[in-house]
């Protein structure tokens, strides 16, 4: 298997149950190179998002003294609150896991630089009205399919002990 990488740098791996409580609390980002991984050929893209994915109003950033939030889509979740890809205390699509779940974690290399690259490729891609992914997260959000802002599922996380 081919060591995935992304932005020159290799996918962390661990699966310590620190690492897995961001799948019971807060699933991990995805960037728009994800969208081709995730979504299976021949399927609408909009249709499969409704089920797999919500509209994050995303992280808090600071560009120019300007502090705003970069929107953002996550996996789906469970009622429970943790991701519909966590099953039996793993990733059921490790492979083409989103961006925000493959490069963060226990011994994760350039982590806050690896976040904000991802959060530059996820602005330019919402700026673009047009593409994939801003379409994707507009309509889940239209529709009601959106997720809390991480800040609140963090506290949750750290909550939960």
């Amino acid at each position: 298997m081919i060591a995935r990488t992304e932005f020159g740098i290799e996918r962390a791996s661990c699966s310590c149950r620190e690492c897995r409580r961001n799948c019971i609390y807060i699933p991990g980002f995805l960037i728009p190179a994800d969208l081709g991984r995730m979504i299976p050929e021949q399927v609408d893209p909009l249709v499969w998002a409704e089920t797999n994915l919500l509209a994050s109003p995303g992280a808090m950033v600071m560009k120019d003294f300007e502090v705003f939030r970069v929107p953002t889509l996550v996996p789906a979740i469970k009622p429970n609150g943790g991701c519909i890809h966590y099953v039996n205390r793993k990733c059921d699509i490790w492979e083409v896991s989103p961006f925000g779940c493959a490069f963060f974690g226990c011994g994760a290399q350039y982590e806050q630089a690896m976040s904000n690259v991802g959060l530059k490729k996820v602005w330019e891609a919402h700026k673009d009205h047009h593409s994939l992914y801003s379409r994707i997260w507009g309509h889940l959000w239209s529709i009601g399919k959106q997720q809390e802002p991480p800040e609140v599922l963090r506290a949750r996380m750290t909550q939960g002990g």
